[in-house]
Formats: structure tokens, sequence, C-alpha cells
């Protein structure tokens, strides 16, 4: 299914040995029950006693020791970084020029601005391991949103990895706030991009993109309707048709369980709907809750707990909307988050800081990516209700950063702002009168949305200016800009048509999604993700049949030279603006598992939602109908990011390979300390 980008996965499923192992248990207890007796006469006896207290008198010393023994920085002063995913240099020169970036424009004036080379690929997830890392994707194992086991052909996310219901850390190698707690030097980090689980380090993290919803994935909706299905499912929720009634019992879904021996499914909650007389308003029973809404309203936060087995709970977070009780019924229900008073799995550090900052600011989104997009791209939310619910997630946001910043007097503060990001998503066919989507007659606060947001953002740059002491650092950074996304891209369909993929039926007018129709015995090549196309390698991949050495490198220059001649007709513009071998964009111990080719696709065209899911669609070029219209994945050099910092910016043609070893120099570190950890770039000032 989909998320705010794209979720091949199902969520994880919970294990549960269910009763049986409740009467076993007890069983072995009441065998075991004679030997515990002596075990516990034993340990009464004096001298054991004394010994038992020798011991943990030792333990004491040692970890008080250890303690000890931490190593302090005589760092005193602050850096703070303030993340603003996908703030556009297109958009902030001009704003700033006509004087609505005030705050913006004098961190530019009195310290420095530039343009920041983003990664390549230029995806949020894969630029904010390179800031983090200051490290090629080869190295931190972080080159797209979708990857693939050349085993097996199975699809799956980078952005998280839960197995056996643990997760464990995704972005290879030391990010910066490691190299400081190392040093002494304490962070707090809120909701920095791939890091759930959450890392020990000297200080406090709140994880961000990567925390899954209760049912595992990266955020999926319900919505009941009166309404008949369409024959297409919708691909970002859950969507269940009712019969209106005066009463409704439906249903929270939860995370799916399966017993020792039974098959999975998902723990429900039922709640009670009933219509009100004037059918203008309805009221919701469940657990413990109990209240009424009217249509084009949001309710609070509702708490929810699933049983999901022996002597285990999974307690969730989420919000109801009302579209409407008339002339049929509509209902939305938000993905249900973690709750963060008690999350099933640690989603800070320490793992009581979650529930801290929930005392402090009251309940929030924990969901990595905590966005509904696709319940706008397939009509079960309008932008109103939508915006109304990006406000709220934006005011959790700073309500987190000024609760931090009022306690920080030393050390580094990260903090991430993804809505920049989210809104130019869904908002920007409001502003390219060549979209498909654009209406002339469109509400101006929604052709205005987009350079509103940005004031908004200028707004908290000028609270945290206001922090800074001297001889403190700030800097202000995107990790990649924005443009328009007009045309839908589908990139097996083109290798299809050029005879490098084939279906298991050929006369097939297209092929399923998930690389599921194709005949891999007649195919060289086939895409996935956002540009990224992989070469069926004997040795390699399962039935490859590609020799690796010349034959695969020919057939990269070949696919590449083609792919650089492909002309959109419709609008006479090229679709590519470069194709990049692997060799020429990574390097490092992962590098083996990324994309042979990686497509740098011109503005205005992106790899389609079928290619990044490896679907064989019809048609080469599709016009983009869907509300997500703006987007970065085009060639890096297309789309750089913006860096504003209060020091002076010496490095020529910054990178966001430069922010960590930029970082490690603020903290003290010699420039040779720097420059022996093998980054890919170098301090800016």
């Amino acid at each position: 299914m989909f998320f705010a980008y794209i979720d091949p996965g199902t969520g994880f499923t919970l294990f549960s040995f269910g009763g049986w192992l409740i009467a076993i248990l007890l069983a072995l207890l009441g065998f075991f029950l004679p030997f515990f007796k002596k075990i516990f006469s034993f340990l009464k006896r004096p001298k054991i006693l004394i010994i038992l207290a020798c011991v943990a008198i030792v333990l004491v010393v040692i970890m008080t020791g250890a303690n000890m023994a931490k190593k302090i920085s005589a760092f005193d002063k602050k850096i703070i970084l303030i993340g603003f995913d996908g703030l556009s240099p297109e958009i902030a020169e001009p704003l700033m020029e006509e004087g609505r970036l005030p705050n913006l424009a004098r961190l530019k004036e009195e310290g420095s601005y530039s343009r920041l080379a983003t990664s390549n690929p230029p995806q949020s997830p894969v630029a904010w391991s390179a800031i983090a890392t200051g490290k090629n994707p080869g190295e931190n194992g972080i080159f797209d949103f979708i990857v693939r086991d050349p085993k097996t052909y199975g699809l799956t996310l980078s952005v998280s990895n839960i197995t056996k219901n643990k997760p464990k850390r995704v972005l290879k190698g030391e990010a910066f706030w490691q190299y400081l707690s190392k040093s002494g030097v304490p962070s707090v980090i809120i909701s920095y991009p791939l890091t759930f689980p959450p890392d020990r380090l000297d200080g406090r993290m709140f994880s961000g993109m990567g925390v899954p919803d209760i049912l595992g994935t990266e955020g999926t909706f319900t919505f009941y309707t009166t309404e008949p299905l369409p024959r297409d499912k919708d691909i970002g929720g859950n969507v269940f048709q009712v019969q209106r009634s005066p009463l409704m019992v439906l249903n929270l879904i939860g995370p799916k369980v399966a017993g020792a021996f039974g098959k999975a499914d998902n723990v429900k909650v039922p709640f009670k709907v009933t219509l009100k007389d004037d059918n203008e308003s309805i009221a919701i029973e469940f657990q413990d809750n109990k209240f009424e809404m009217k249509p084009g309203q949001w309710s609070g936060w509702k708490g929810v707990v699933f049983n999901i087995g022996l002597f285990k709970k999974m307690r969730g977070i989420f919000k109801f909307y009302l579209v409407e009780t008339e002339p049929g019924f509509k209902l939305y229900i938000s993905p249900i988050n973690l709750d963060p008073r008690q999350p099933f799995f640690a989603i800070s550090y320490p793992k009581s800081y979650s529930a801290w900052l929930a005392k402090k600011i009251g309940l929030y989104h924990t969901q990595g990516m905590p966005f509904d997009t696709w319940s706008v791209n397939e009509k079960r939310l309008t932008e109103a209700p939508f915006l109304e619910h990006a406000n709220d997630v934006f005011g959790e946001r700073k309500a987190m950063l000024n609760t931090e910043l009022d306690r920080f007097d030393k050390g580094l503060l990260f903090c991430y702002f993804e809505i920049t990001d989210i809104i130019q998503h869904m908002f920007w066919r409001y502003t390219d009168p060549d979209h498909p989507l654009y209406r002339e007659n469109a509400p101006m606060e929604y052709k205005n949305e987009i350079k509103d947001l940005y004031e908004r953002m200028d707004a908290v740059t000028g609270e945290v200016m206001k922090r800074l002491g001297p001889g403190d650092t700030l800097m202000i950074m995107s990790d990649h800009g924005f443009n328009t996304f007009r045309t839908a891209v589908h990139v097996n369909t083109w290798l299809r048509d050029n005879g490098y993929l084939e279906l298991k039926d050929p006369y097939a007018p297209s092929g399923a999604e998930l690389l599921s129709d194709i005949d891999w015995s007649k195919t060289k090549a086939y895409a996935i993700g956002f540009g990224a196309i992989y070469v069926n390698q004997k040795g390699r991949e399962r039935d490859g049949i590609v020799e690796p050495g010349a034959e695969t490198e020919a057939l990269k220059k070949e696919i590449s030279a083609r792919l650089k001649e492909w002309t959109d007709e419709k609008y006479g513009a090229p679709v590519i603006n470069n194709v990049y071998a692997r060799e020429e964009i990574f390097r490092g111990d992962y590098a083996g598992k990324a994309p042979d080719l990686y497509i740098g696709f011109n503005i205005g065209y992106r790899a389609s939602w079928q290619t990044a899911l490896g679907g064989v669609p019809e048609g080469l070029l599709e016009d983009n109908l869907k509300e997500w219209s703006g987007d970065h994945l085009f060639d890096p050099a297309l789309v750089p990011g913006v860096i504003f910092s209060n020091r002076k910016i010496v490095k020529k043609d910054p990178s966001v390979y430069d922010i960590t070893p930029t970082v490690l120099k603020a903290a003290g570190y010699t420039d040779e300390k720097v420059g022996s950890c093998g980054f890919d770039g170098g301090p800016l000032f």
C-alpha cells in the first residue's frame, strides 16, 4: 500500500501464544514450586545475604566509576540546527527580495546564505542520511525509499526495519550526534529522519521518519462510507462500505496478531456510531470514550487499547473526522499512532522521553510521517481538513522545539520540520498554470499556501535567533529544493517497449506491481523506486540472465544513451536530464546493493507511483492527476536545497555532505580530526 510516499509493505504481525500457554505455565509453576521454596530458604541464610550485599556494593562502585569516567567536554556553547524539509531557493530567494522573510534575510546579511547541493538521488531519506553521516549512500546504506532483494525480487522500505517484532537501525555508520556523544557534547535530536529505533546518546532523541503506525505501516487511514466502493481499491487506507442506519457498529483496526498455530488477523475494537435525531451530528462510543461530533469537525485525540495476546496490550492514539451525515455517511479515522505515554516500541531515548514530552505539550503524533496525503489524493478528505491537521502537526513540532529551547544551555539541538515538504507536494498545482490540475479560480488561500508557509518558517527562525548567545552557532537548512510534477513516467513500460523487459503474457496490455508479472527469463533490466534501474544480472538476481562484467556494462551504456534521447512529444521536451551509472554516485561497503543506473528526470517529469512498485502500466507518459503535484525527485542538479548560518560560509559550492564535518568543527574537533573521519565533505567555516 502507499503512504505519504509509497509503501510496498503490509506492516508487522505480532505473535501471541494464547490462553493455552497460561495453563501450561501454571502447570509448570506447580511442578517447580517445591524447588523454588528450597532456593528461597537457601537465600535467607545470613552468610548468603552478606555475600549478595557485597556483590551489590561492587556493582554500584563499578557503575559509579563508569559514570565518573564518562567523557565531559569543555564545550559550553550552543549549536542549533533546524531542518526545513524541501525549502526551495527558487521560492525563498524572491521572497527575501520582497521583504517577506525578514529573519532569514537578516541571517543571510549578518551571517551567510548559499544554495546547498543535494544528494543523488534527491530523496528525503537519502539526503538527510547524507547530512547526518557526511557520507555517500554507498557508505550509509540509504539510496532509495524502495529496495529490492535480488534473491527474491521482493520489495521493502528503506526507512524502517521491524523483524520478529524488533525494530532494527537502518542507517549505517555514525551520525553527528554519536560523534558528539563520544566527545562528551550532549545532543537533543527532535524527529530526525531514519532514527527508529532511537540511538543511545548523550542527551535525548525523539525518533522521526520510520516510526510506524500501530499497523506497522508508514500510515494507513480507515474510512467508512455509504457510497459504493470504486473498482480500483484505495491504496492509502482501509475503506469500507456501510449501510446508513440510526445505529452503526464499526471497527477500529489494530495490529495483526497470529497465534502459535492460527492465521494472522487484525485485532479489532468495535465502536458505536449513533445518528442524532437531527441527523446533523453523531455520538461515538467505545471503551472509555463517549462524545459527539458534527460534520466538518475533527475530534480531539482519542486513546484505544488493543489486546494482542498473553498479558500484552498495544496502546494507540488517533482522531476522527466526520465528513458528512447526509445524504450519505462518511467518517475518516486517522492512522492510529503509537501512544507516546506507553509506546509498544521505544520511540525515544531515553524511553521515558516520549512520555515526558506528552506531559509537557500534550498528546502528539508519533508516526514518523504524520501527514496523510493519500486521503486527499483519493478524495477521502479535502484540502480544508488536511490543512487543519497539518497545522496541528506543525504546532506540535514547534511546541517540542520551544520546550527544549527553554532548557537548552549547551551542546547541540536539532529539530526537523516536514511540513514545508508536504505542503509543496500537495499545493504546487495551485501555483503552476501548466499543471493538469491547475485552476485559475481556485481559492486564493490555496494559491498562497506555500508562500505563506515560508513566512511561518521565517517566524520560527526569528524565535530561534533570539535564543543565541555570543559564540553560538545556528544553521537553517533544507535537504533539497522543489518544483512541479506534471507528468508521470512509466519506466518499466519504456524498458518493455525497448526490448529490455518482457511480461509473462507478452500480449498483456500491462503488468501488475511488485514485479509480479515479469518474465525473468527474457528480462534484461527492471525499474523500481523513483528512478532506479537494475540489471537482471546472472549470479546476483535469482533469475538473472545478463552476464556480469562487460555484458552488464555494455547494457548500462546502451540503456543510458537511449533514455537520454527520450522526448515528450506533447511538450517537445526531454523527459530525462541525465542518467547516472552506479559507480558515478555510489561508493562504499553498501554500493553493491545500489541501483546499476539512476535516472535524473527533467523538471516536470517523475517516475510514476506504479514504477516505484515495479508495475508495468499501459503507455509511457501520463498526466499527473493526483493532488500530489509538486516534487523533488528530479536530477539533483536541478533541485538544490538551502543553507543559512550566523557564521560566514567560506567553502565554495557547499553540499549536504558538509554539514556533519561543520558540526564537529563547531563543537571543537580539529581540522585534522575531522579529516580523519573519511567524510565526503568538509567544514563550511
